[in-house]
């Protein structure tokens, strides 16, 4: 960030450009809050789809950019008339970010060594295990787990996992000139949310470019009106209800948030509490109609679900 800005100031002089250089989720609220327009150059799904949120939430238009190899995408989010990042992620986010906590908590080291051998690489079963004590439990987790902590954990296993993390980089790295064809179409749409649409309509489609073609096509998406960021009743602040069974635990609602939501960390807050996975709802004294808070990394705010219990449950 801090050498972009740099390398920017010398191009114009006259244009102010503050760098910062921290995770974007720890930013200052009132910085948020003051963007014009957010643009997305961001390398991972978790923080995109926090980016996306907390733009629907301040209803601030985003333009989201991708790129890999010969191809990449623009997706324009406009807050209540285009669908958000979520609207089609069944479809457009990795099904490796969508892992669910509960799921990866019932793997083991042989289905990581699995997807490892699907990505045609095949390491001892015993370096599987150690990179599963440390938390390695996905591609993902081998992609994008923080190398300094890993570092501070097992200095000698991270030269291993940077091996492993070139192996899986893609075959065809970002070309330069691909990038910046997803740099200036990604600019253009900016420039039109800044100036009112004054210079041109802005693009309300996810906008794919193939590289191998050299051919940019746009894909209408359309937005969902149940999506759980930018559906109507969420921004109606209206709960998403959940039926549960009175003898479940919070690790079977957990379950079901997961799968509902797509989201693979979900902390279940009921009142002033956050509820641990063994506890047992008919325990909790929760209620039909009581409303639960979803705490996730992949979300600016929180989500408001209401539970409903099931007939059958024995709830008097």
């Amino acid at each position: 960030a801090i050498v972009a800005r740099e390398k920017l100031q010398k191009m114009n002089p006259y244009v102010k450009i503050d760098a910062y250089y921290e995770d974007l989720r720890k930013f200052d609220e009132f910085i948020l809050k003051d963007v014009d327009v957010f643009c997305s150059c961001l390398d991972n799904w978790a923080t995109r789809r926090w980016l996306n949120s907390l733009a629907v939430e301040l209803k601030k238009p985003l333009v989201d950019t991708a790129i890999e190899g010969l191809y990449g995408n623009v997706q324009v989010v406009i807050p209540g008339e285009t669908a958000c990042l979520e609207c089609h992620g069944d479809a457009l986010i990795p099904k490796d970010t969508q892992l669910a906590e509960c799921t990866l908590k019932r793997r083991k080291p042989e289905d990581l060594a699995e997807d490892l051998r699907k990505n045609k690489i095949e390491i001892p079963f015993e370096l599987v295990k150690e990179l599963f004590s440390m938390g390695i439990k996905t591609i993902y987790d081998l992609k994008y787990t923080p190398i300094e902590r890993l570092q501070k954990e097992n200095s000698k296993i991270s030269e291993e996992i940077i091996r492993l993390r070139d192996l899986l980089k893609p075959k065809l790295p970002a070309i330069q000139g691909g990038a910046s064809i997803i740099a200036g179409v990604a600019s253009l749409e900016v420039l039109k949310i800044i100036h009112g649409g004054s210079i041109g309509k802005v693009t309300k489609h996810l906008i794919v470019y193939d590289g191998v073609s050299q051919r940019l096509t746009k894909v209408a998406l359309k937005r969902r009106e149940d999506c759980f960021v930018c559906g109507d009743a969420m921004q109606e602040g209206e709960p998403i209800e959940i039926t549960v069974n009175f003898d479940e635990y919070v690790w079977n609602l957990k379950e079901k948030v997961s799968a509902l939501f797509s989201i693979p960390d979900p902390e279940i807050q009921y009142k002033k509490w956050i509820l641990k996975d063994d506890q047992k709802l008919s325990e909790i004294n929760i209620k039909s109609d009581d409303i639960l808070y979803i705490h996730t990394s992949r979300r600016y705010t929180p989500i408001a679900i209401k539970v409903s219990f099931i007939e059958n449950s024995g709830r008097a």
